[in-house]
Parts: C-alpha cells; structure tokens; sequence
C-alpha cells in the first residue's frame, strides 16, 4: 500500500482517539503534495485543523524539528511522522531528549516505523505514547506458520537486513511468496506473458500476512491491502494497539479503488 494509505492510517488512528489538531510531518521528497493530501481529507473531513511540515533529510537539527511539531500540535494534538526508521528515530530521541514526548496527545508514524529497530532504540518511555501504522501482520507478537517460517528466513539469511523483523522485511517475504505461488499456476514453459498473466489472475490469496486476502484484478488502479493493524512500542517490541482496520474511503483514490473492486475478504 506503501507510504501514503499507511500516513492516511496513522492520521485516522490519531483522529480516532479525539487529537484536536495534526501536525503531519514528511521528507521533503519528491511526492510529498501525493501524500500529504489523504491526511488532508481525512482532517478535513472530521473538521479538524492540519500543518503540513516537511524536512530535509538526512536531518541535521532533530531538536528544532521536535520542537516545532510539539508547538504545532498543542497539548490535545497529534505529531504524525512520515519518514525512515533512522530519520523518524532522530526527531522521537529529541523529543525524548527534551521531554516533549508527553507534550502532545499522541505521536503517529507511518509503516515505516513498524520495525522492532526503532522500539529498541527508543526504550520504554515510548510505550504507548507512539502509534505506528502497520500494513502487515505484527511479526514481533504473531505466532502463526507463515510469520515463524519468514522469522526464520530472515534470522538465517537477512541478518544485515536494515531494520530487522518488521513490516518493510515483511513486505518483501510477502511479494516473493504471491509471486511464487503465481508461478506454480503457470503451464508451460516461463515466459513474460504467462508470468504476467499469473500474477495478474491471482485472486483471494491468503499471504499470511495481511489482514484481508490479496487479489491483483483488472482495476484502473490497485490498492488491494487497505486495511491495517495499529501498533505501539512495548518495551522494545512493537505490540498490537488496535487490530484490522479498515483505511477510511474519504480518500477518494480509497473510494474509487472499493467502488470496482469492492472490500477484500479479511483473512482467515
């Protein structure tokens, strides 16, 4: 789904438990007028005021960054964070460092954030304080075969994978895993036409790892994970905070995607 429906999921998470104002903060990258605009609507939506923020990375004064945000929100508002695991760590250490972490109501983070990377190294005073929108499954808490066996593949053979057990690592055991099981379908020999076609006809497949089955179809766009967990450092792993959930269609990419290919079947 990538970083702008999980922004889109952390800002409804923060809408949900009654923030009075987002502050949404990103990478100046290109695309970030792409992103911004689904927290955009969603704020707008509940009526709700925004500041849009972005910084240049890699980042270089974390404590003016923090600072800025926790002034922007106010004490009943929300810092919502789109970056990299070390580039949210940064600004999340100041606000630490300074003691502003309990300055705001609440700090949200898009996937990206989902890494037991970044709960380590923020220690315990984070504990449900930070809530992080996560695309998969919760590796760290999930006892389940398809999560033991990529645990497994990732501690034998990822060990200098950036960020360790988390939802980026997840992503690509998950792709190799739909494309694997596209490519037992083919007859013959592989080809780009039959593999394209696999992939394409691969419908309400069960990835283990997502909240609802996964399904390519013949849609102008695809967007076929929309629904996702929340989840909040606990002493230097990420736990579920809240479970599937559906992204909200006031994003009008959401709503169009849904008006052709409907809601997903959640997963078994």
């Amino acid at each position: 789904m990538g970083p702008r429906y999980s922004s889109d999921g952390a800002v409804q998470y923060a809408l949900a438990q009654h923030a009075s104002k987002i502050v949404f903060d990103q990478s100046n990258v290109p695309g970030t007028g792409y992103i911004a605009a689904g927290p955009a609507a969603l704020a707008a939506n509940a009526h709700v005021p925004i500041v849009q923020l972005t910084e240049n990375v890699p980042i270089t004064d974390a404590n003016s960054v923090a600072i800025k945000e926790v002034n922007d929100a106010g004490p009943n508002g929300a810092v919502v964070l789109n970056f990299t695991p070390p580039q949210a760590l940064v600004i999340l250490q100041a606000a630490q460092k300074l003691g502003l972490e309990n300055r705001v109501k609440l700090w949200g983070c898009s996937t990206p954030c989902d890494t037991d990377f970044l709960s380590q190294a923020l220690g315990p005073k984070w504990n449900n304080k930070l809530f992080v929108n996560a695309e998969m499954t919760p590796a760290t808490t999930a006892n389940t075969p398809t999560i033991n066996l990529y645990k497994a593949i990732l501690s034998q053979y990822g060990k200098s994978v950036s960020g360790g057990v988390g939802s980026f690592s997840e992503f690509g055991f998950a792709e190799a895993e739909i494309v694997v099981h596209a490519l037992e379908s083919v007859q013959g020999p592989y080809t780009v036409a039959s593999v394209n076609a696999a992939i394409r006809a691969v419908q309400g497949y069960n990835t283990g790892m997502l909240c609802q089955v996964w399904s390519y179809g013949s849609y102008p766009m695809h967007i076929p994970n929309n629904e996702d967990y929340t989840v909040t450092p606990n002493n230097g792993k990420m736990v579920v905070a809240q479970g599937c959930t559906q992204i909200s269609s006031v994003h009008p990419q959401i709503a169009a995607y849904r008006k052709v290919a409907g809601v997903a079947q959640s997963a078994p």
